[in-house]
């Protein structure tokens, strides 16, 4: 096929075409914020700029008809939609990743409070074992010297009153005997 002279019209997948970097001009390249993605929060963060679009090479002149306008429109709104997919799969994926860590965060700190928790469940344990230990033995020991008192107790009524007893009565024979009354 021989190419005549004239010139055609640009078609549909000529306007498709990925234009190349060389022959794209320099201000045709976004700049908006939109465009580009930086984490402001962060001095050691570096830009870095999203895929630039795979839209046809915008042409300085304007559209001769409708359909070019439309197609033109087209393929403008598809770019943005591809962008859009893009920028809300990442934004997912760090969604995600975030999630997975908080996640990961939120199970090594349950398990180290489960530890904790473990712990203190032996040492209440140990303090509450030694607690009944020494009621037991204090309990022992106070029954050991309350039967003893008793027993004192008990032996120095039996033994002292006894004697008692005598005592005064000797005393009051020898206080009759010195008086000279007559026990009757």
């Amino acid at each position: 096929m021989k190419k005549t002279g004239k010139k055609t019209k640009p078609t549909v997948a000529d306007l498709l075409k990925t234009p190349s970097p060389v022959a794209s001009p320099a201000e045709d390249s976004p700049k908006s914020a939109i465009f580009t993605r930086a984490a402001s929060t962060s001095k050691a963060a570096k830009r870095v700029p999203l895929p630039t679009s795979t839209s046809p090479p915008r042409s300085h002149r304007a559209p001769s008809n409708i359909s070019d306008l439309r197609n033109f429109a087209s393929s403008g709104v598809d770019d943005l939609k591809r962008r859009i997919d893009r920028s809300h799969s990442e934004i997912l994926k760090d969604l995600e990743a975030s999630h997975s860590r908080i996640h990961k965060r939120f199970k090594m700190q349950t398990q180290a409070y489960q530890q904790v928790m473990d712990e203190a469940e032996k040492e209440y344990k140990k303090v509450s074992e030694r607690i009944t230990e020494s009621r037991d033995a204090m309990k022992a020991s106070y029954e050991e010297f309350i039967a003893e008192a008793q027993a004192s107790a008990s032996r120095a009524c039996k033994t002292s009153i006894v004697e008692l007893s005598q005592s005064f009565e000797k005393a009051i024979d020898s206080l009759r005997n010195r008086y000279g009354v007559s026990s009757n």
